[in-house]
Order: structure tokens, then sequence, then C-alpha cells
């Protein structure tokens, strides 16, 4: 379990173009341009203080909270947009914006998807900073992040990837996010 005492609150800037569910994504790929300082070299990371701007980025989730609270049928479709800390981030991956809608504690899993997955949540202000990463959550393939304490207003961003895409079925064609309170 991750505890934050609080972190910023006010999601950053709206993303043009965006698309919630679906088999793709309409946001505009973002320049290619390869992020020092990263483990994995075909990893290109977009972010930047107040704005993610990402081809993986599906869309704002705003405060949805359900399970699932969206869903994604094409990740063998995208890129590798991030290097998540939690397995070898050389995996297709999309990514959510959430902001949470009171203050309390919050379970995020990605139960449900159809393949092996990696979940990494961030803060959505200040991307470099890994507020949680999980793979495999107890016996299953899917993965499960609980924050003993958000704030009402902090906004995250939320990364799924498929743990290794190089294997054959690495990839589902079924991603699903799923958000409570607890």
């Amino acid at each position: 379990m991750v505890a934050l005492a609080s972190l910023l609150g006010a999601c950053g800037p709206a993303v043009e173009g965006e698309e919630l569910e679906g088999g793709k994504s309409t946001v505009a790929p973002a320049k290619e341009s390869k992020a020092p300082g990263f483990s994995d070299p075909d990893a290109f990371e977009f972010a930047e203080t107040g704005g993610v701007h990402a081809q993986a980025l599906i869309g704002d989730l705003g405060t949805a909270l359900g399970a699932p609270a969206a869903t994604y049928s094409a990740i063998s479709t995208t890129s590798n947009q991030w290097s998540v800390s939690c397995n070898f981030g050389g995996s297709r991956d999309i990514s959510y914006i959430w902001q949470a809608p009171s203050t309390g504690s919050y379970t995020f899993s990605t139960i449900g998807s159809n393949f092996d997955t990696v979940l990494q949540i961030r803060n959505y202000r200040n991307a470099s900073e890994i507020l949680g990463c999980n793979d495999d959550y107890s016996t299953t393939a899917q993965s499960r992040i609980e924050f003993d304490s958000l704030a009402k207003g902090t906004a995250l961003l939320i990364i799924i990837e498929a743990y290794d895409g190089s294997n054959s079925g690495g990839y589902g064609n079924y991603a699903r996010l799923n958000i409570y309170k607890n």
C-alpha cells in the first residue's frame, strides 16, 4: 500500500481529441524524442510539469469510479510511451488522467483485462514522480494499487502496460481499469 498525505490539486491542461473508450486513440502523436535517464531506450516519455502529451494518452476520466471506470479494446495497436518501474518497461501501453472526487482511500486495478498487465500511477502534475507500480497482484496476472489517502482534486496519470509484448500472447485486446473508493 502507498500512503499519500496529499498532492497538488487540479488537473493539468486538457488534451485535444480525447476518446475514453474504443479501439484507437484520437490524440495526435507527440513529437518523438527519447527521454534521457530511462532504462528502456525504446520508450518515449512525453511529460512536463503541468501537462502530459503522449500518443497513448487515451483520455481524461474526470472523477469516474467503477468496474470498469474505463476500457480500451486495442492495446496491441498502441506504442511504448512510458517506462514503468516494476517490469522491463518495453511493452505497449495506454494512459489515462484521473482526479480524486473526494478525500479518501482508493483502489485501482486491471482485474478483468484479458492479458498480463502492469499498472503504474504517477502524479499528473509532475509525471516523473512515480506513486505506485504493481505487476501480478496476489495470484493473478493483473495488477492492483491501493492508496491510503488521496486528497480531493489529486490528479493522477494511470498507465497500463502489457507485461511482455515480445512473447506470443503478450497482448490481449481488452484493457480494463477499475477504480474504487474504499
